[in-house]
């Protein structure tokens, strides 16, 4: 049977217990028989992954057949899950998004992976075991949109991931493994799983969804104050209430649900699948389109009430004059965090005002 273990600090060796064949993105020839893959840590972007690759293979005293993946996270990070037919190893970093129509690069890596190894003992045939290969790759791809990764559409993963698929290989075995099938249902389960558990904390998770940081709706809402301050407290003096209501908000899953409503509307909207409404139209913020407003309305009311809802008119209105980062977002984005700020700082005013 299969096990993982750390044959290094900075290496993760899996060990199927026998040798199988590999179909793998991870390896020149694409398809080899091993019976170990190597996840190997790399302090930053490397200019000649391959030759760092030979070199972990002559450390570790594998062949040349073995695959090795590369990553920056900490591959003692990693997890392990097994089904009935089919185990998985992954280690998971999350930046670098990637989706369709981003710029190219063509440096082959960046400072950050998914990392998948997916075995089974089962006989597959080799067009199977691609098949499988695919399976996995949507589910990583549906964990990646899931997780709200922020890239220029939805994000699939990152630039730089690497899958393995690993098998008893038989030109009698299965014709398919896909998501329909036994082994390719578990896997995608495994897959989408094992993904979605390095989900980022809510900070983090803020900076994917909206755009911005939560320092930076801070510093937005110090801007806001600062048009219209109360008598004898400067505006530096509102930062730890700010970001003690936003904090608080942020604990809130109702709030959530308005944030990620946001962040959907824009993804569907910037491809042009909003019925009535063209991509053209969206990226120019159309006048047709008075839900972005409605969904502001919904979280400033939830809030703060009445006060909370013309704080964020207030903002929306001074957002450009004042130069707030919230102006730079797209068309739902910008009005969820005009209202995030404005709410939370209409709290603040509550403060400061006795109400």
């Amino acid at each position: 049977m299969a096990k993982a273990y750390m044959a290094s600090q900075d290496d993760l060796i899996v060990d199927f217990g026998e040798e199988l064949a590999v179909v793998t993105t991870a390896h020149p020839r694409g398809l080899v028989k091993s019976r170990h893959v190597v996840i190997h840590r790399v302090n930053d972007d490397p200019e000649r992954p391959e030759e760092i690759k030979e070199s972990v293979r002559r450390s570790l005293g594998l062949p040349e057949d073995v695959p090795v993946m590369l990553t920056a996270v900490d591959v003692g990070r990693h997890r392990i899950l097994e089904g009935k037919l089919v185990g998985l190893a992954t280690t998971v970093g999350l930046a670098h998004p990637s989706c369709p129509g981003m710029s190219p690069s063509y440096k082959p890596f960046r400072a950050s992976t998914i990392n998948l190894v997916v075995w089974t003992y089962e006989h597959l045939t080799v067009s199977a075991m691609l098949d499988l290969l695919r399976t996995v790759s949507e589910a990583k791809a549906a964990a990646a949109a899931d997780l709200g990764l922020r890239c220029s559409g939805r994000a699939t993963g990152t630039v730089s991931d690497a899958l393995v698929v690993a098998a008893r290989a038989d030109e009698r075995g299965y014709l398919w493994a896909g998501p329909a099938t036994t082994i390719g249902s578990e896997a995608s389960r495994l897959t989408y799983e094992a993904v979605k558990s390095f989900a980022p904390p809510p900070e983090e998770r803020l900076k994917d969804l909206v755009g911005l940081s939560l320092e930076d709706l801070v510093a937005d809402g110090v801007t806001l104050y600062s048009s219209a301050p109360v008598p004898g407290v400067p505006g530096e003096a509102t930062v730890p209430a700010l970001r003690e209501e936003l904090e608080r908000l942020l604990r809130d899953p109702n709030v959530w649900a308005l944030v990620y409503a946001a962040r959907e509307l824009d993804l569907i909207g910037a491809s042009g699948l909003l019925p009535g409404l063209g991509a053209d139209e969206f990226a120019a913020d159309s006048k047709k389109v008075i839900a972005d407003e409605l969904l502001a309305t919904a979280l400033s009311l939830y809030i703060n009430g009445f006060r909370a809802l013309t704080a964020t008119y207030w903002a929306d209105t001074l957002k450009e004059r004042l130069g707030l980062r919230l102006s730079a977002l797209p068309m739902f984005e910008d009005d969820i965090a005009a209202a995030l700020v404005a709410s939370a700082l209409s709290r603040v005013y509550d403060r400061l005002l006795g109400s």
